[in-house]
């Protein structure tokens, strides 16, 4: 790999003048949206922004049968006012803004579950593909939580 971000959840490989990025919640069954991650995140772009060999990026997920399940719910549980919900909400739309508008197109890879913010994380970038697998499927399921 060309570098993997500091919190550990990215890995940046280069082919050509793309950049593959490889987003994996190591110990974790499903990538999820965590404040961790989401730190990582800025530093995944800040990385891919100040590279100027890389022309563009695809994002794919280091899990089986997984792209992002969504925010992490343990963390939306320690919410304990609306101010502190507010901050969480503004820091998650801070970064989908800062993919949506890349100056380099960001492509989604999705195989498996594409649920909930991470189905937000898919629609920030400029482009989506997904797999065929019966376990791919994107929705928006915290309409029900």
């Amino acid at each position: 790999p060309l570098c993997t971000t500091a919190g550990g959840f990215f890995e940046i490989e280069k082919k050509g003048n793309v950049a593959i990025v490889t987003l994996d919640a190591k110990g974790e069954k499903v990538n999820t949206l965590s404040s961790k991650m989401m730190a990582d995140f800025h530093s995944m772009m800040d990385t891919l922004e100040g590279d100027d060999s890389v022309k563009a990026a695809v994002v794919i997920s280091g899990k089986p049968d997984n792209f992002i399940a969504g925010a992490d719910i343990s963390e939306l549980a320690k919410v304990k006012s609306p101010a502190d919900g507010e901050a969480l909400s503004k820091d998650g739309q801070k970064a989908l803004n800062r993919l949506a508008n890349s100056s380099k197109p960001v492509v989604a890879a999705i195989n498996g579950a594409c649920l909930g913010g991470g189905l937000e994380f898919a629609l920030a970038c400029q482009y989506r593909v997904a797999s065929s697998s019966k376990k791919t499927v994107l929705g928006l399921p915290e309409v029900k939580l």
